[in-house]
């Protein structure tokens, strides 16, 4: 975990320069745990309760929110410059090794974000467009509109869901919405990139 904590920054900071921000990667990276939460699954996997951290129960500021929303416009358009030209066919394909195909993680992405928002209990409107570029637009407008409105008690407090209750941590601040909002989109979006590799393979395997 630790090692791959390190590539992660380094990663991180690649990926912010590659969208123009002027950072520079440490050149040494020292890890050191500073929270151990023991639980009895892995946190990180899809669709798995989220543990609130200590470092998410501090207030956020609107320059936080800010921020947040530029990091959510960049990992949106690497979404979308991944998926925006292919075919239908290619959408649809899942392999038999992967749990998602492409178009079931984009409206996976789009909904998820409604479903953040609804963590701070937020009221907002249950249907959905049904393409899926139309849905990934109207979630985004949502966040983008509900996070701007977010008042200081709202971006302080911490919150217990009314609905979608989770056994197992039912805490969320408005830091660790942020958190996810940028940490979801972009690893989806790494595995909608190794589902397009997959796919390209099984087509020219499929050709010969």
């Amino acid at each position: 975990m630790l090692n791959r904590a390190k590539t992660a920054v380094t990663e991180w900071h690649s990926w912010i320069r590659a969208h123009g921000e002027s950072v520079a990667s440490p050149s040494i990276i020292t890890i050191d745990p500073v929270e151990i939460i023991h639980v009895s699954y892995n946190p990180a996997a899809a669709g798995k309760p989220e543990p609130l951290f200590w470092s998410e129960v501090y207030p956020v500021s609107v320059k936080d929110i800010n921020r947040t929303l530029r990091l959510m416009e960049y990992a949106r358009n690497d979404l979308l410059e991944l998926c925006s030209g292919l075919r239908r066919d290619a959408l649809r394909w899942k392999p038999k090794t992967e749990p998602r195909s492409i178009a079931n993680s984009l409206r996976h992405i789009a909904v998820v974000e409604w479903w953040y928002l609804t963590r701070l209990n937020i009221e907002l409107p249950r249907e959905f467009p049904r393409d899926l570029f139309q849905l990934l637009r109207y979630t985004r407008e949502l966040a983008e509109r509900s996070l701007g409105r977010l008042s200081k008690q709202e971006r302080s407090e911490i919150v217990q869901p009314k609905s979608d209750l989770s056994p197992v941590c039912n805490l969320w601040t408005a830091r660790k919405v942020l958190r996810r909002f940028v940490d979801h989109e972009r690893l989806h979006t790494n595995y909608i990139r190794k589902l397009i590799r997959l796919y390209q393979s099984n087509e020219v395997a499929f050709s010969r």
